[in-house]
Parts: C-alpha cells; structure tokens; sequence
C-alpha cells in the first residue's frame, strides 16, 4: 500500500505533526500502538506555552484534557525547610491528563483528514533514507506500507536498533518511579517538588482527588537495592506530602535527557529525536513545539524545496541546541542541592562537566572573526514550510548557523568587524552602515558580546 506520509508514534508530538501536514494537504497515516502507556500519567504546561497552543489551534485541548494548575508549590530544594509559595492566576498554568490529551489529539487528527490505525506497531528497523517499505502489524496481520516519507515520533524510551540514531549528547541516567495515591483535601490545590538522598519527589494533583507521585531516581541503584526499597527509603524520609504515602510503586519509566542524532536520512520528532530532564516541567511543550518544527521540516521536503539530509541536518542541529539549553538549567538546579553530595543521583549530576561561559561584563578589546567561520543556511519558518536565510557558524559547531542577534544582521555585524577592530573603531564603522545608524553603543557591544559567546567573534 502506498502513502506519502506514514508517522510513526501515536503520543502527543506524533499527532500534532500528523494532524498538521494533513491540514497542508498531505496524505497522512499515523500508526498509534495505543495499547501501549508510556510517561506519567499527568504533565503540568507552564502559561507560557499557551502562545504555542493558540499558534496550532490547540487550545480546545485545555477545555477537554487539563485543568488549572494547582495554587501553590511546595519546595524542599537546597535546605531541609519546606516552604509554599501561593501562585497568581496567570503563573498556574495546566495540567493535562495524558491518557486523555493523546487519545484527543488523535481524534483531532482524524477529523484534519489523518488516517489513524489504533492498536498497530511497526515490525522491524525504520529506514534509514526516511523513506521505502514499512511493515506495520494490526489484528494479528503484516502490512506493509511503501512511505514517500517516514517519520519516528516514537518517544523517549525509542532508539537504535529500531530507529537508525547515535546518541550524540546524554545527561546521567535516571528513571521514574510512579504511584497514583489519595490526596489529603487540605493538599488537592499543592504540587511539590522535594530533593531526597535517592533523588527527587515530585507531587502533582491530579484536580479529582487523586496525586501522580514519582520519584525521579538512579536506575543503578535501583537494580541494587530493590525497587521497593529505593520508593520506600525516600518517601520515608520525605519532609513534604509524600512522606507515609502508601509504600506501593505502580510503574517505572525511562526518564533519561538525551538527544539522538539520525544515521541519514529519517526525520524525527518530539522525543523520538530529543528528550529533556523533566526538572524543567516543559517537555509537553517541548513535545509539541518539535513535532510543529518536523512538520514543517517534512513539507519542505515534499515541496521540493529541500532535501531530505538538509532537513533532517536542520532538525538535528536545532534539537541539539535546545537540548543543551535545558541541560544547563537542569544542571544548575541540580548543582544547587547540596545536602546528598555523596549519594549515586547526586554525585552523577554533580559531576557532569560543564563550559563556564564567558565573563563578558568586563572592558572590550580587539575583535576579530573566527579563523574557522563558515556560511552556512539556517531554516526559518515560513507558512507551511522553512526557507533558508543566510547566516555562518564555527566549523565545528554541531549547532545551527545564527543570522541575527536580536533584530540585528549577524552578515552586515560581519562587514562591519572586517579585518578586525576596537570597539570605539566598530562604533565609527556602524554608523556609516545602513541599517546600524541608528544602533547606539550599548546595543552594538552587547551583540558583539553575544557573538564573543558564540565563537563568532574572537576578542584579545
């Protein structure tokens, strides 16, 4: 049987990539193992994303599969007080049952011309070249389908062999411990986030009287003491809510941050392509904000516009940008807790080696451009599909090529630069620039700051 697009993966970033090339006019089919339940059973969406929704026509997900986010956030993080901070409105963001938001985003998928098989999986290795025969199993029977493009969004606990990816960057292992438990009534309104010798403890209300509680532990450690042991030592000595909650563990779930880098030429999406440390509470976001960029990537493909290794280089390039924004963040919180220094979660996450950046704050010197700076495209949304915009990255970097910084031209900041200058030669330079007239001193040093920190620029 043939199709021009067959995803992979039926969770949240397989059925909005999906849903969104069959609105731009592609034949989709999204093959869904639905029996399958992976992650939590809850995930909390920060406001921030409500832009994102709006953006995709996503926000009837809210009335259907979420609720408010809880009114206050305990915290026992760096000290052994307990503190809560009660939330405004506009800071609570949402909390979406997963069982509900997926089987929603597959309808709505359907009903934007997607056909979904429920309860199907694919047998075998995906293609490599992201295109060619796929055997999917459904009822007991083989189907093979020929795919003009294939797409994995098959989510974290995917990879090789099944999809034909490297690991390219991997923070410490850890997994998720979960349990649904009653919540006191005094507590239905409190999500809680607590660090313990094992690892974290992370409380969410479900809004009906029942909690997701997950510790977020080292699978090692958990292989050596038991995973009773490990969920009852750490509630035990648990300060917050989850202290004397019912010793019972239901499920435990792969929880590592890692980005994986396609072989050749398969586009990925959501997690499938890179999962991030869930202290962040964005990776539903993350989710969905890749899925939109695969599609994009995927219909420039179809357009002719691209290639195939193009997009998938895209792709790679910007999840791996992201990826490492959000290790930061997670690193630095991580590094800020102190008290089990000595403890296996802990003292893997202390030791992960990290480029102090730059002091930049300090008196400018001479600049130059980077003896190894190249031209290169990066891919911009526009409409249904990415168009290149001229811009230039380090050799080596393993990340996407930058065209501006802030609303300024990083090839005309280029021109200016020249063989080189002071920062009092480039000001001169800048105001005989059309286009940087008007740009006054302190903007004009904070972007060659920023392009110091980039390797764009090299200052002595």
């Amino acid at each position: 049987m043939a199709e021009e697009v067959l995803v992979v993966g039926g969770g949240p970033a397989g059925s909005v990539l999906a849903m969104l090339l069959a609105r731009w006019g592609r034949r989709v089919l999204l093959v869904s193992d639905s029996s399958h339940q992976g992650g939590l059973p809850a995930e909390t969406v920060v406001p921030s994303a409500g832009a994102t929704l709006k953006r995709l026509h996503l926000t009837d997900a809210i009335g259907h599969c979420a609720s408010i986010g809880p009114q206050e956030h305990g915290r026992c993080w760096q000290t052994p007080r307990f503190t809560v901070e009660e939330l405004q409105e506009s800071e609570r963001g949402w909390r979406f049952l997963r069982p509900q938001l997926d089987l929603w985003l597959r309808q709505e998928a359907r009903r934007s011309g997607v056909q979904v098989m429920e309860g199907a999986r694919v047998s075998g290795v995906l293609p490599e070249d992201g295109c060619g025969e796929v055997l999917v199993v459904s009822d007991g029977q083989t189907i093979a389908f020929e795919a003009a493009l294939v797409i994995a969004a098959t989510g974290r606990s995917s990879g090789a062999p099944f999809l034909p990816v490297e690991v390219s960057e991997r923070s410490p292992e850890m997994i998720a411990l979960n349990a649904i438990v009653e919540s006191p009534a005094e507590l239905e309104d409190r999500s809680v986030i607590e660090a313990v010798a094992e690892g974290w403890i992370w409380w969410l209300p479900l809004g009906d009287g029942r909690v997701s509680l997950a510790l977020f532990c080292d699978p090692l450690e958990v292989r050596k003491r038991g995973r009773l042991e490990v969920w009852r030592s750490a509630l035990g000595a648990a300060l917050g809510p989850a202290r004397g909650c019912p010793s019972g563990v239901r499920r435990g779930t792969l929880a590592t941050a890692r980005v994986h880098r396609s072989r050749k030429g398969l586009l990925l999406a959501g997690d499938a392509i890179s999962a991030i440390d869930p202290l962040s509470s964005q990776g539903l976001e993350k989710a969905i904000v890749s899925a939109e960029a695969t599609a994009l990537a995927a219909n420039t493909v179809l357009l002719g516009e691209a290639t195939i290794e193009e997009m998938v280089d895209s792709r790679n390039r910007w999840e791996t940008r992201l990826f490492r924004l959000h290790q930061r963040r997670a690193l630095d919180l991580y590094d800020s807790e102190r008290r089990f220094e000595e403890c296996p979660f802990w003292l893997a996450r202390h030791g992960v080696e990290r480029t102090v950046p730059r002091d930049r704050r300090g008196p400018l010197g001479f600049f130059s451009r980077s003896p190894d700076l190249i031209e290169d495209s990066r891919w911009i949304p526009s409409g249904d599909r990415l168009v290149a915009r001229g811009g230039v990255r380090p050799q080596s970097s393993d990340e996407e090529a930058v065209d501006r910084i802030g609303a300024i031209s990083v090839p005309v900041l280029l021109e200016v630069v020249g063989d080189g200058g002071t920062i009092e030669d480039l000001q001169r330079r800048a105001a005989r620039q059309p286009g940087l007239v008007a740009l006054t001193p302190e903007l004009l040093a904070r972007a060659l700051r920023e392009m110091c920190r980039l390797d764009l620029l090299v200052e002595s």
